[in-house]
């Protein structure tokens, strides 16, 4: 059996203690030997002895394999940064950082260093996405829709804006199934947090081709929702984050809608999925993929693409509302 891969965690906050959780459930497959947190105390949460420090700098020079990045967002850069310097594997995050330059410089320097990377796009790890994309791809079928929804009442963060904090998993998936960046952006948003920030927002991307996506997500819904429909021609798959049926499909012949009249109303057939959680499943695909195994999510390059959708849904959304503040009523 091959030697565990020696984990350290920075940041153990809300989404710290999910990774320390998802890294025990993998067994033998991991361990975690070092934790940067400014609260010691945290690990009594490991059921065995790790190594703690306050200073993320000091993991970094300590002997373990590689190196998880839980931290707000606006720390990413400096911190993905320095585990290049240190030719140090490390999964960050999802934004890899919060503006364009310093994505395009950090996904430079990783392809240029050959560090592994990985930026955690959580949802595009679901079981039942790559189930969905599988059988897509089977067809070759084109798409002509994407509908996508995550929201949920908070959790109500200082440090980053909704845009931000909830869009990435929905542009990921959206990237990632055209395998293109929009040629057009629209954004709305409303009502704004302390920051001026809307925390619930529709998004548009139109792509060349004809194909469109819409995005609805933020941290002020009644109840949690995170939900994905794909329509390409002939088919209609919907996943679903929160209900009993992760993925279904349906046939919806999508150009003749208008005509057929059991288009309102579609036969669904549940599509067997594994049972696993998508933070699992991404931490199995970097343990593999150190050991040598495929490693087709490694990388900054569509983690660059995402941050530059956003800061087009960022200006967006600021023409918006000056636009509107401009207008004479």
């Amino acid at each position: 059996m091959a030697a565990p891969v020696r984990f350290g965690l920075i940041g153990l906050g809300r989404w710290g203690k999910v990774y320390l959780r998802s890294l025990l459930a993998l067994g033998d497959r991991c361990r975690i030997t070092h934790l940067a947190t400014s609260r010691p105390e945290h690990a009594a949460l490991v059921p065995y002895r790790v190594q703690v420090t306050a200073d993320w700098r000091a993991l970094l020079r300590a002997e373990c394999d590689a190196v998880i990045i839980a931290t707000p967002a606006h720390t990413h850069a400096d911190i993905v940064d320095a585990c290049l310097e240190a030719r140090r594997p490390c999964i960050v995050e999802k934004p890899l950082c919060l503006d364009v330059a310093r994505a395009e410089r950090l996904h430079q320097r990783a392809q240029a260093s050959g560090v592994p990377v990985l930026v955690d796009h959580t949802m595009l790890f679901s079981p039942a996405y790559q189930a969905m994309r599988r059988l897509r791809e089977e067809r070759g079928e084109p798409i002509r829709l994407i509908v996508s929804e995550g929201m949920a009442l908070g959790p109500f963060r200082t440090d980053i804006s909704a845009l931000w904090d909830w869009c990435p998993h929905d542009v990921s998936l959206c990237l990632d199934l055209l395998g293109q960046a929009p040629v057009a952006v629209a954004a709305l948003g409303g009502p704004v947090d302390g920051r001026g920030s809307p925390e619930l927002l529709t998004v548009r991307l139109d792509f060349a081709g004809g194909a469109c996506a819409w995005i609805q997500a933020g941290r002020l819904a009644s109840s949690k929702r995170r939900s994905l429909s794909v329509f390409t021609d002939t088919r209609l798959f919907r996943l679903d984050g929160v209900g009993p049926d992760p993925l279904t499909v349906s046939d919806f012949p999508f150009a003749q809608r208008e005509a057929d009249p059991v288009a309102a109303s579609p036969e669904v057939r549940v599509v067997p999925v594994p049972a696993r959680l998508p933070l699992e499943q991404m931490l199995i695909e970097f343990v593999d993929g150190l050991a040598g195994g495929d490693r087709p999510r490694f990388g900054t390059g569509l983690a660059l693409d995402v941050v530059r959708v956003l800061a087009r849904c960022e200006a967006a959304l600021k023409e918006e509302v000056s636009s509107s503040h401009g207008q004479v009523s």
